[in-house]
């Protein structure tokens, strides 16, 4: 029989109690983001059989016309041709369906992440679109939330969706709404200005900022005025995200403004990182995954979707998971890796080095 050295330098040395800790908490880390990722691929087909076979409303049927909306920044503008509500579903869920392949396909697979950051820590998680697409979600919604209730207790009101609204209606807005609303704010105010900030390089390249603005920095210095152009943009954007649920004709009261604000400049940083694909299926995840439970529970079994109290189990457990499991996790995982992101980019903005910009599968540059 023989017995492991624990000698510093000896074949089979023990690992420090700290790397044990930290492989302990990245394990559980990736445990939660595998389960939530299994509840986000199984809302999908959850949404198409509460569309189609759930007779979720006594007003509107998937048969039923609606007409397809757009918005050119705080601009509505309304399709002239209507179409069924079941056909608008399935086609903004095949789109949603079609990011999340490209956010799996792209160059750094989920698996390959996962690898590296047990290897060399947790920002190799972003290195894959698709794992930042489920922390997004993770983290929007924890922090959303958080927000929300500080808002409460201030007394300021919120306002939204209320029981006497149509549940299909409001089903269909939750699935529309992110890629239309990614559209209108996050590529027509800061696409559009990173476009032509590339205009002197090629085409390819000028059309590539479209879909992720941080390819219009490539090559530059960190901290150009191109950069800050981009960045202020973003602000803007989310700005205009937040006002404009409260006078554009929504539901929503004054107290909705930080949160929608907050979530419009996470959205636009995704955005300019990532891609376009990203900030929408994060979106997708706050207003379509975490609700679209609740919307099944009424139809399949009558509990009405707006209970605070008999909830679902499917949305009992996307609730457990985005307040007090993943999304809390998340929340702390983002807000260690901003801290270090904040201070690689001093160092090297002090070392006058150049953008590198972020390879195509969302590689972290630290």
């Amino acid at each position: 029989m023989s017995v492991e050295s624990s000698t510093p330098g000896a074949e089979g040395t023990a690992k420090p109690k700290g790397a044990l800790d930290r492989a302990a908490a990245q394990g559980v880390f990736v445990a939660l983001l595998m389960f939530t990722a299994v509840l986000v691929f199984v809302s999908i087909p959850i949404g198409i059989w509460t569309v189609f076979y759930g007779h979720l409303s006594n007003i509107f049927t998937y048969s039923s016309l609606a007409t397809p909306y757009f918005w050119i920044g705080p601009l509505i503008a309304y399709s002239p041709y209507s179409v069924s509500v079941g056909n608008w579903f399935l086609a903004v869920t095949a789109i949603y369906v079609a990011f999340f392949a490209y956010s799996i396909l792209q160059r750094t697979r989920p698996q390959q992440a996962i690898a590296a950051s047990f290897k060399d820590g947790f920002s190799y998680l972003l290195s894959s679109p698709f794992l930042v697409v489920i922390v997004g979600i993770g983290f929007l919604t924890f922090t959303s939330s958080v927000i929300d209730q500080l808002i409460t207790s201030a007394g300021a009101p919120i306002g939204g969706p209320t029981a006497f609204d149509d549940p299909l209606d409001l089903l269909l807005g939750f699935a529309s709404s992110p890629l239309v609303e990614e559209f209108g704010f996050r590529v027509l105010l800061i696409g559009v200005v990173a476009f032509i900030l590339s205009m002197g390089r090629p085409l390819k390249d000028a059309l590539g900022a479209l879909w992720r603005p941080s390819k219009a920095l490539e090559g530059l210095a960190v901290g150009s005025g191109a950069s800050i152009i981009i960045w202020i943009a973003t602000g803007f954007s989310a700005v205009t995200f937040g006002a404009c649920h409260v006078v554009c004709g929504s539901t929503w009261d004054i107290g909705k403004f930080p949160e929608a604000a907050f979530g419009g400049l996470v959205l636009g940083i995704l955005y300019v990182k990532y891609g376009f694909h990203v900030a929408v299926l994060v979106h997708w995840g706050v207003d379509y995954f975490g609700s679209v439970y609740s919307f099944f529970g009424q139809a399949a079994y009558g509990i009405p979707w707006s209970s605070g109290t008999q909830e679902y189990i499917g949305q009992y457990l996307v609730d457990i998971d985005m307040l007090l499991l993943f999304g809390l996790a998340s929340f702390l995982v983002v807000t260690y890796l901003v801290v270090r992101k904040a201070i690689a980019w001093r160092r090297r903005r002090g070392m006058g080095e150049f953008d590198k910009g972020m390879v195509e599968g969302g590689q972290v540059v630290v």
